[in-house]
């Protein structure tokens, strides 16, 4: 079976449909937290964790820390994905500086 290749044209791509192509939609149905968790953070991005789920994320083996100056942020959880007005975020070690 063969494939077409749908080449969209330079009017297609306007800012708006590039940020919504890049967008993380987040873990797929099914998935195990761990392996959604492991795979943000080996492309170094930032890991939004509650407080149930940050005891199962080996923070300091991933070179992980928590923000001082962010003690707490709002968001939904990588790991669980519920809502959580208390949550953790973690960046890693070597944008620590930078945000």
């Amino acid at each position: 079976m063969h494939s077409i290749a749908v080449l969209k044209g330079k009017d297609f791509w306007t800012p708006l449909r590039r940020i919504w192509a890049a967008r993380d939609t987040g873990r797929a149905p099914g998935r195990l937290p761990g392996g959604h968790v492991g795979d943000i953070a080996d492309l170094k991005k930032a890991v939004l964790l509650c407080p149930d789920c940050i005891g199962k994320f080996n923070a300091s083996r991933a070179e992980y820390v928590a923000k001082k100056n962010l003690p707490r942020v709002r968001g939904q959880c990588d790991g669980c994905k519920t809502f959580m007005p208390n949550g953790y975020l973690l960046v890693h070690y070597t944008l620590a500086n930078l945000l």
